[in-house]
């Protein structure tokens, strides 16, 4: 299992690629996850209620809390604290690699591939 995470919970929607990300962190490193199902997020109405901005103060998603206090948002930042030192690199250069390659998907892959399948879906 992984270090120190505690047993969490992510907030999202269903089929949010974003939130696929801290879930493969942690099905390969052991965290305990847990999804939050429709009973406790309910996207546009959980995400703006007080409660929720108390916790993560932009009302994104997916957002992630455990049972030590981490309040996190933003889904490579979930993924990252989720993730083990085999995911995130052993030595500071690794670790650069690794941050590396997470920013190009973010800047050249994402926005590329959405300008393709987001009419496809029609969004």
């Amino acid at each position: 299992m992984a270090a120190n995470q505690g047993k969490g919970t992510l907030y999202t929607f269903p089929g949010n690629f974003r939130a696929y990300k801290a879930q493969i962190a942690a099905q390969y490193s052991g965290a305990q996850l847990t999804i939050a199902g429709n009973d406790k997020f309910k996207m546009n109405d959980t995400n703006r209620s007080q409660e929720y901005l108390e916790k993560f103060p932009t009302g994104k998603v997916p957002a992630y809390e455990n049972d030590a206090g981490v309040q996190l948002f933003e889904s490579n930042a979930i993924a990252h604290f989720l993730s083990n030192e085999q995911l995130r690199g052993k030595t500071p250069a690794e670790q650069a690699q690794v941050l590396q390659w997470i920013e190009y998907g973010e800047r050249e892959i994402n926005p590329a591939s959405a300008t393709l399948v987001y009419p496809c879906m029609g969004i």
